[in-house]
């Protein structure tokens, strides 16, 4: 039945999702390879989704990993820090698994699914005929029939069409009393919601939140300050499950006690709630108040009182790159992939965006036009009004300024011109195969050779037929040297894609060269599919700006070799890598506002602790934990580097106090150890 509330009708418009996941095997066998599935989850959890189940309904069963998608998407199952079990719905569906009851999920949960029912219940059509009608009267652009023909092809599964002669399908008896029973939506919401007019009233922040967003306005040097750091978030309702957690933490809580909280709350395991912390502490939710205390920020009790989820999105925009500037940036409809982009110009990878998006497109900012298309509502739009936003041609001036500090000595600065040069001409390369008049991908070969080396690897080019490009040799920290083999796809396209790969060749070298480890550096990879064929092979895709920057973070931050070779991981090595670099950042960071912190207050307190600095710092963007100032005074203090002396060891660690005296000298004498050491190694 056609929905007439037209409020109602955008709601499960937004709410749905666009893409119908994949079940592979036959069409015939779908729903009785769901069924095994879950009986075969009702009776034991999956923990390695590599394995294969064991099914009757299809003779090639494939991992649980390709199956878990579309059982996920309809709601069958949950991940919980990599172990498949069933929902609710699952174990309903395992009691009686009807076709009725998963048509159901599938209308509950993805857009134009029973709407066809709707445009077949007069006349039947062809598939070409509803395709066409859907693409006019939803506003789509989708250039081929596929995404039709699976809505159609479940539809034809699940016994609510049945073929009438001529190519045509009409209504069987079942979908004329699914049609009568599902909420459908008309076709004139995607237009209503694109001409949306109405004046939209946005209530003020609360005075905590609104003073965030003052200093940004008021500074806006520090959105350079906000972090980029990874998000995880239990689903679904992140928002709402964030907000019990901030909730829970309203008073004074242990780090032990939240951590049981959430592991009991949302079922999950200590090493994932372990990976929500940086991203509760460095947005603004969460603080810690003394060495494993912690509480809420008053932001955040702010917004749980005012229980706006534009109030938490204000909080998350002051703390977080690319928030409301990604809704400036979906102005219009946007490709996710454009989103992406523009996302790289903040330094927010692929995946710490999707997270912002998601989170957007939940407190209703955005909303999904059609499959991978994203853009501002009418909410979204007056909202990013009222926020002060990230001024690029500042941030570029910044980046600028910083990368020239302090380059007074010529020797630093022809180092610099050099290394610019090696990063330009790796750049050139990946983009261009005859770059350097050599012959097809050789300069660009020999340029990642040269970058390896530039990390301090033992790199070398060996290119031609039969063998790798590049191999790449280290000690890992048992001195076993650890061998990783490199394959340059330079491409004018700008694109690798998976046809321009042959997993035997690589195979072969990786055997010939007894290589632990397999990397393939581009310009960008195009597509799922290579993706996913790499993670199955273990290969890592890396982009010749990825390996770029982690250059430029391993000079800048002393990485080792061990640390720098997570790139070659498969699937999380890059992202470890990342958060390692945002960490190490950090690090220097808290270092550098301690030292001007005890340069500063010095002479009025004699000597300072780890808290007197906790309550210097706490109002300031960088805002240090405790535990992170202590990390910071035992490091200056340490004999070698003695900036830092110790004048009273007191119980609790955070209340030892401490002097600073010889700060310069002791910064020269670190300076001249250093170039010794430099000396020696380069000679």
């Amino acid at each position: 039945m056609l929905i007439q509330d037209i409020k109602k009708q955008k709601f499960e418009w937004k709410r749905k999702a666009w893409s119908i996941p994949e079940l592979r095997g036959s069409k015939q066998a779908w729903f009785f390879i769901v069924q095994e599935l879950t009986e075969s989850l009702q009776k034991n959890d999956v923990v390695d989704l590599n394995s294969s189940p064991d099914l009757k309904s299809t003779s090639n069963a494939y991992p649980w990993r390709n199956y878990a998608p579309f059982l996920k998407g309809v709601g069958f199952v949950v991940n919980k820090a990599g172990v498949l079990c069933l929902t609710e719905e699952g174990r309903e569906f395992c009691k009686k698994p009807t076709k009725r009851l998963m048509a159901n999920l599938l209308h509950d949960k993805y857009r134009i699914f029973g709407e066809i029912l709707f445009l077949i219940q007069e006349n039947p059509k062809t598939i070409e005929e509803i395709d066409g009608i859907l693409c006019r009267e939803f506003s789509l652009d989708w250039s081929n029939l596929s995404n039709t023909r699976r809505r159609m092809d479940w539809l034809e599964v699940l016994d609510l069409i049945e073929a009438v002669g001529n190519r045509k399908w009409g209504l069987s008896q079942e979908g004329k009393k699914a049609l009568d029973e599902w909420q459908i939506v008309s076709s004139d919401v995607v237009e209503s919601l694109d001409n949306e007019k109405q004046e939209i009233k946005i209530l003020p922040p609360p005075t905590e939140i609104d003073e965030l967003l003052k200093r940004l306005e008021k500074d806006p040097m520090l959105h350079k300050k906000r972090n980029t750091y990874n998000i995880w978030i239990p689903s679904p309702n992140r928002i709402e499950n964030l907000k019990t957690i901030v909730q829970f933490a309203f008073e004074r809580v242990s780090r032990s006690d939240l951590f049981e909280f959430i592991e009991n709350e949302f079922k999950l395991k200590t090493s994932s709630v372990e990976s929500m912390m940086p991203f509760l502490k460095a947005d603004g939710l969460i603080e810690e108040v003394g060495k494993s205390i912690y509480v809420s920020t008053p932001a955040a009790k702010a917004w749980c009182e005012s229980g706006s989820d534009l109030d938490f999105i204000r909080i998350i925009h002051s703390n977080k790159r690319f928030v409301g500037e990604m809704i400036l940036a979906a102005k219009e409809d946007t490709t996710r992939n454009e989103i992406y982009a523009e996302a790289l110009k903040y330094e927010m990878n692929t995946e710490k965006t999707r997270w912002v998006m998601g989170l957007l497109i939940e407190a209703g900012l955005l909303y999904e036009t059609q499959y991978l298309h994203v853009k501002a509502t009418a909410l979204g739009i007056a909202f990013v009004s009222e926020l002060p936003l990230m001024d690029m041609d500042v941030f570029d001036a910044q980046i600028e300024s910083s990368v020239c500090e302090n380059e007074n000595d010529v020797s630093i600065e022809q180092t610099k011109n050099d290394n610019d040069k090696l990063f330009k001409a790796l750049s050139v390369a990946a983009r261009d195969p005859m770059a350097e008049g050599k012959a097809s991908g050789v300069a660009f070969e020999e340029n990642i050779a040269a970058l390896f080396r530039f990390m301090g690897f033992d790199a070398i080019r060996i290119g031609g037929a039969g063998n790798t490009d590049v191999v790449v040799r280290w000690k890992d920290d048992s001195e076993k040297i650890i061998t990783a083999i490199v394959d340059g796809k330079s491409k004018s396209s700008g694109s690798v894609m998976h046809t321009d790969i042959s997993d035997v060749a690589i195979e072969t070298h990786k055997e010939k060269n007894s290589a632990d480890f397999v990397a393939i550096v581009g310009p960008g990879f195009g597509g799922d599919t290579i993706k996913n064929f790499a993670r199955k092979k273990g290969f890592a895709l890396i982009t010749d700006k990825e390996l770029i920057d982690i250059a430029v973070s391993a000079k800048e931050l002393g990485l080792s070799l061990s640390e720098i070779a997570l790139l070659f991981k498969v699937p999380n090595g890059l992202i470890t890598l990342d958060e390692l670099i945002n960490s190490q950042k950090r690090q220097f960071e808290i270092v550098s506002i301690v030292i001007k912190t005890f340069k500063q207050e010095q002479e009025a307190m004699d000597s300072l602790s780890a808290r007197d600095l906790y309550f210097l710092l706490r109002g300031t963007n960088l805002s240090p934990s405790l535990e992170e100032l202590i990390n910071a005074f035992e490091l200056l203090a340490t004999g070698e580097i003695g900036v830092l002396n110790l004048v009273k060891k007191m119980s609790p660690t955070e209340n030892t106090t401490y002097s600073m005296h010889n700060g310069i000298q002791r910064v020269n004498r670190i300076r001249a150890l250093a170039l010794a050491i430099e000396n020696g190694l380069t000679e």
